[in-house]
């Protein structure tokens, strides 16, 4: 993990944990612009992407990513933003009692205890297309291009360049194993969950949402892939993040 740390560390502070194939710094260029309050961002490049090393597991991830958070003294957190892979680390600094963390938007996760088919399907579809890759050397992957559009799976096919096969083996294990348990009042009252209608996460997060997290605010995008909402429409969307922040700080007085 490599982390990246943007503006005044005296505004509060934002968490922006970012999918798989797209870097710390690519997800903070891509969203920071559409917040209209002022926070200070950190935007870890986790394992395989950006100036990270290798991806070795979700723990370990979490590991240096509190442990950068503790040295820094950086123990209240405004919103914890994860989306797919990123949620693997949000999840568990959203549970952490060191921390104390107002909000959290989840977007695009497998929320399950052990989903073995997605893992298998996962790893072998992305080693098919590395391999595709580096024969084809192409500029953009066409399936990324028809669910997220051009420029957004340039960036992503640059991104997948460099991610190795062992790193796709932990990420896929990280997407597809979390410690479920049926989160407090309190807690479910800062999370909003996103979903596109058809990403296929959704079809193992619908069973457990209503038994773990059944009070958490709940989105689902009509028509759109696997975080398909938050690529097309950043600005929008970033206004209901920021929406959900003032709701919630409302309904807290």
């Amino acid at each position: 993990m490599f982390i990246n740390e943007y503006g005044d560390k005296n505004d509060p502070l934002v968490l922006l944990l970012a999918p798989m194939m797209v870097s710390g710094e690519d997800l903070y260029q891509l969203m920071h612009q559409y917040f209209k309050h002022h926070y200070h961002f950190i935007a870890p490049d986790q394992g395989g992407h950006g100036k990270a090393g290798g991806y070795i597991s979700a723990d370990e991830e979490y590991k240096t990513l509190k442990s950068f958070l503790l040295d820094e003294g950086y123990r209240e957190i405004e919103l914890v933003y994860g989306a797919s892979l990123g949620v693997a680390i949000g999840y568990r600094l959203f549970l952490d009692p060191d921390f104390t963390v107002h909000h959290a938007w989840f977007d695009g996760v497998a929320l399950s205890k052990n989903v073995a088919f997605p893992e298998w399907f996962m790893k072998k579809m992305f080693r098919s297309r590395k391999k595709k890759l580096a024969k084809t050397k192409a500029e953009t992957s066409p399936s990324l291009v028809q669910m997220y559009g051009y420029d957004f799976a340039k960036m992503m096919t640059k991104n997948f360049e460099r991610i190795t096969e062992s790193d796709i083996d932990a990420i896929c294990h990280a997407c597809c194993h979390y410690d479920l348990r049926k989160l407090t009042q309190d807690e479910q009252a800062k999370l909003h969950l996103d979903f596109g209608e058809k990403d296929f996460d959704w079809k193992y997060s619908r069973k457990t949402i209503p038994v773990t997290m059944p009070e958490a605010e709940l989105v689902i995008r009509p028509g759109f892939q696997h975080c398909g909402y938050m690529a097309a429409h950043p600005k929008e969307y970033v206004e209901e993040i920021e929406a959900f922040i003032r709701r919630q700080q409302d309904v807290l007085g």
